[in-house]
C-alpha cells in the first residue's frame, strides 16, 4: 500500500492509498479513523479523481458517523478507568 498524497480539509486528516487495484480514502479525526476502499475504474484512478468524487454531503456523512463513532469510544474508554 503506498500513500498517493493527502486532501486538504479544516477539520480531518485525509489520506488516500493505492493498493492493487483499490484505492483507500483514510478520514482521521481525533482517535477515529473510518476507511473507505474503492475498486480502480475509469473514474476513480488517481488522487484527484478522489478528490472529485468527495462531495460536503460526504463529509458530513462522515461527521456523523464519527460522531457515533466517538460516543462508543467514550462509552468504551470511560469503561475501561
Amino acid at each position: 500500500m503506498r500513500l498517493l498524497g493527502n486532501i486538504k480539509h479544516p477539520k480531518l486528516l485525509i489520506s488516500v492509498f493505492k493498493s492493487g487495484e483499490k484505492l483507500i480514502v483514510k478520514f482521521e479525526a481525533g482517535p477515529l479513523e473510518q476507511s473507505y476502499k474503492f475498486l480502480e475504474n475509469d473514474k476513480i484512478f488517481d488522487l484527484e479523481s478522489i478528490e472529485k468524487l468527495l462531495t460536503e454531503s460526504n463529509y458530513i456523512q462522515v461527521f456523523e458517523v464519527f460522531e457515533r463513532m466517538y460516543l462508543n469510544y467514550n462509552s468504551i474508554h470511560g469503561d475501561a478507568k
